[in-house]
């Protein structure tokens, strides 16, 4: 640990710790990197010393915060292109009754992991893809590379992690059972029309049982994607103790990529407020700890990334508080906003 004098800052020192101003708020968060600019700034308050990280500190705390590398962003949409045509073919392959094929599967799931644990920012880019046509597909394939990367904040063997990418890759294919005049409904469905959508879990778990191939635990978690730990979800209504664990993640990551996605019905919320809404069930609908872990990943994975604010401005996120993640500190146009006091101002979007 290493304290200095304001007037020995120089560009590319690490703090140690958040530094909080004269007035008791964060001014930068522990981790930021400093530049010329926010040296001058520094230099302009009344505060004496400040904890930078030493040399051989620097290299550990950014190893910690970035693990791997980042794809570039033409590779990563021909992985996924390439991807979305799996999906595509196995999805209309059992819309017309054929048997599944898990040959491109198998491979599809392998390219998920290697995607987890290469690429550090894969969450933004997850996040500007989001297209309304073939929304099915292209959900599938979020939530089974999400389903994995939760896996692996929650630390699970590799052999989960790849059950868990077949249950996030399968939780919806019982829609291909599902009336498309029904699936693609702009409007708001009918009673019936929602009971029949409520089934898709269970024709999910049909067809992938007759498959004979696919492990009891994936086929938990297609089954009980939408149980709720208060019992309000379908289609069995069961509790906490008696939903799956797979169900229980593949839960938090359909409903993070649901909301951050246009649909013919409506468009798609910002970041944070999505963060929030998984934040705000954690007290009832959602697991507790699986949520809790997954919002302190995602909102650690957008630390550094680019945001558009509502009033138009564009900034980076440079800090989160481990205790309240989903309100972060975004520095814009020499300004450092912190959302857990902003009250006007919210993050758009995630722009990488």
């Amino acid at each position: 640990m290493a304290y200095l004098k304001a007037k020995d800052l120089k560009p590319g020192m690490q703090l140690k710790s958040d530094f909080i101003n004269e007035r008791g708020r964060l001014f930068l968060g522990e981790g930021t990197v400093l530049t010329e600019h926010l040296i001058k700034r520094i230099n302009e308050l009344p505060i004496p010393y400040i904890n930078i990280v030493q040399d051989s500190q620097t290299k550990e705390a950014k190893t910690e915060q970035k693990t791997g590398h980042e794809i570039d962003t033409e590779h990563f949409m021909e992985i996924y292109n390439d991807t979305h045509q799996v999906v595509k073919r196995f999805s209309e392959d059992i819309r017309m009754g054929k048997r599944l094929n898990m040959e491109g599967v198998r491979e599809t799931v392998g390219t998920f992991i290697t995607l987890v644990f290469d690429d550090y920012n894969i969450i933004p880019k997850l996040q500007q893809i989001h297209m309304t046509d073939e929304y099915t597909y292209y959900h599938s394939i979020n939530v089974g590379i999400l389903t994995i990367l939760i896996g692996k904040w929650l630390k699970l063997p590799e052999k989960d992690l790849r059950k868990l990418g077949y249950a996030g890759l399968f939780h919806d294919i019982g829609k291909c059972r599902i009336p498309l005049h029904v699936l693609n409904k702009p409007d708001t469905l009918n009673k019936k029309e929602w009971a029949v959508i409520k089934q898709h879990p269970v024709y999910g778990y049909n067809i992938l049982k007759k498959n004979h191939v696919i492990s009891n635990d994936v086929l938990m978690g297609v089954l009980m994607h939408h149980e709720r730990e208060d019992g309000s979800g379908y289609p069995l209504g069961l509790k906490s103790e008696k939903v799956h664990k797979y169900g229980k993640i593949v839960a938090v990551a359909d409903i993070f990529d649901a909301m951050m996605s246009d649909r013919v019905y409506r468009k798609k919320r910002p970041p944070m407020q999505v963060a929030e809404y998984i934040s705000d069930r954690s007290f009832d609908s959602l697991d507790p700890y699986i949520s809790q872990i997954f919002l302190q990943g995602i909102i650690r994975n957008f630390v550094g990334n680019l945001v558009r604010l509502n009033d138009g401005r564009v900034g980076k996120i440079v800090y989160t508080c481990p205790q309240d993640p989903t309100k972060p500190v975004v520095l814009t146009e020499g300004e450092f906003l912190d959302f857990s006091r902003e009250r006007d101002v919210f993050i758009v979007e995630i722009i990488g």
